[in-house]
């Protein structure tokens, strides 16, 4: 009789893997029905099936009959196992992984943590999955936004990898990949660089320079170009991601869709919308044959290409591809995932443009609602939400309301990345033009002094925000009949955005 189920999730497996998941899921049931029938609910094959049916009804969408499924998993396996159980262990790992995927960071932490404990006491059994759930529980901490633990993790990852496979191993590259992330997550960039070209090495030794794996390193490598600036470093990385999926996987496949999305912002961020906007609707033509037209992935292009038609004012083609992305994204997410919040705040640009504060007030602030919930009220997630509340704020000549927002923001930023951030440049900015219009000159000054001692901590990269703070200053002395001040500060900036025009050394 044990073959019949046997044969039943044998079966629920092979269909999966096959691509058929409705049959798979039919399976899936059969053999959990017949596992109860065979054994009651307290059995081992009972929770295989729970589990191996929660990960079919993930891959299918349907997250809230995965994560019971899941659950009901991890109890069983807790009951017939033990609480130490790698079984256990598994089911808490997979409602882990879901989790994640659903952002809900918070609560994957909370299983990861378990998962650990567990492999912990049983590494000898599991060493490689011990390092996995290092890996896995960093991801967790990165969502929100707690890097030193995160990085921990991934040190213990690192460390475990490296006992078992050593320093040249794809695997030992995938950890120092996630600790470049988070290198990069904390402006520490040429670190980022060195370790993710460390991984370059590993990778030409071992798996190959035509390999998928290749491929999807040299896209995050050109995210670490593109933090620093240096765009035109960046594209040539992208086009040969590219290159690689269409020779190693199929021709439009999801993974070369996202190279090219990412290209797309490549060439919107240098100001070639045209070409922007034709990869974006490649993409999404991908995304639509590959994965369907709901899937977040193409509701996520579809925002991309709001986002183009936002700055191009043509806000009416934005407002009718920005309803079809929130739509998909609250099918296939649910109405309080953070991708809810993007859409939003997309929407409620487009009403300010339109004139319709009032709307785009209340749009932002439900983005804020869904992005506390989701990241925690300290997470740098949030402060998109804020600042955006705040130069709305400002537009209503509510200015004490808007400068609560913005020092929100710069608490945030400190308290998670620390005092010389790049992000606070630029809210220390905000405030002091925020300042200027209230008048308070004294506060607009120190902001600005703020602003500028960051920026300069690397005057390469940060040049023409440096302009901009030069010309802010510029104005405010204008304004205080510091001429005198005002003049230099207005060659500062000049000299940086149109340098042949000027002579002598660079005025630090």
């Amino acid at each position: 009789m044990a073959d019949s189920w046997e044969k039943l999730n044998q079966k629920a497996i092979e269909l999966m893997q096959q691509g058929d998941l409705g049959a798979a899921l039919d399976s899936g049931r059969n053999a959990l029905e017949k596992a109860r029938e065979l054994y009651g609910e307290k059995h081992h094959t009972v929770a295989v099936s729970l589990n191996n049916l929660g990960e079919l009804y993930q891959m299918s969408g349907d997250y809230d009959r995965a994560e019971q499924a899941l659950l009901q998993s991890a109890q069983v396996s807790k009951a017939v196992s033990g609480e130490d159980s790698l079984d256990l262990a598994d089911s808490l790992f997979n409602v882990a992984e879901m989790y994640i995927s659903q952002q809900r960071f918070f609560e994957a932490e909370s299983k990861m943590q378990r998962v650990v404990e567990i492999y912990e006491k049983r590494c000898a059994e599991v060493p490689e999955l011990l390092a996995s759930s290092y890996n896995t529980l960093a991801t967790a901490c990165l969502g929100q936004g707690n890097l030193e633990m995160a990085r921990k993790q991934l040190e213990k990852a690192l460390k475990s990898v490296e006992g078992m496979e050593g320093t040249v191993d794809p695997a030992y590259g995938s950890v120092l990949k996630s600790i470049a992330m988070i290198d990069r997550h904390q402006g520490k960039l040429e670190d980022a660089e060195a370790k993710l070209r460390r991984v370059l090495g590993i990778y030409e030794q071992t798996i190959g320079v035509e390999h998928p794996e290749f491929a999807a390193l040299l896209t995050q490598v050109s995210e670490v170009y593109l933090a620093q600036g240096l765009i035109a470093a960046a594209e040539p990385l992208l086009k040969q991601a590219i290159d690689i999926y269409r020779a190693t996987l199929e021709q439009d496949s999801p993974e070369t869709g996202a190279a090219i999305d990412r290209l797309a912002t490549v060439y919107g961020a240098t100001g070639k919308t045209e070409q922007a906007e034709s990869l974006l609707l490649e993409a999404a033509a991908i995304y639509s044959a590959t994965l369907g037209d709901d899937h977040p992935a193409l509701a996520e292009t579809q925002n991309s290409l709001a986002e183009i038609y936002i700055n191009t004012k043509r806000l009416d083609e934005a407002l009718v591809l920005l309803e079809k992305s929130l739509e998909t994204r609250e099918k296939s997410l649910g109405k309080n995932h953070p991708a809810i919040a993007q859409s939003l705040n997309n929407l409620a640009i487009i009403h300010e443009k339109k004139g319709d504060r009032s709307l785009a007030l209340k749009q932002h602030a439900k983005a804020l609602d869904i992005r506390k919930k989701a990241f925690g009220e300290d997470h740098p997630a949030i402060t998109q939400s804020l600042e955006n509340m705040a130069a709305i704020y400002r537009m209503q000549n509510k200015l004490e309301d808007a400068e609560a927002m913005l020092q929100q923001s710069l608490s945030i930023w400190k308290k998670a990345q620390g005092p010389d951030h790049p992000a606070l440049a630029q809210g220390y900015h905000n405030l002091a033009t925020l300042y200027i219009d209230g008048g308070k000159y004294e506060e607009a000054e120190k902001a600005l002094i703020s602003s500028r001692k960051i920026l300069e901590k690397d005057w390469q990269t940060n040049s023409m925000h440096l302009a901009t703070v030069f010309e802010t200053f510029s104005g405010l002395y204008q304004r205080l009949g510091r001429l005198g001040e005002s003049n230099e500060f207005a060659a500062r900036a000049l000299k940086i955005r149109k340098p042949e025009q000027m002579t002598g050394s660079r005025v630090h």
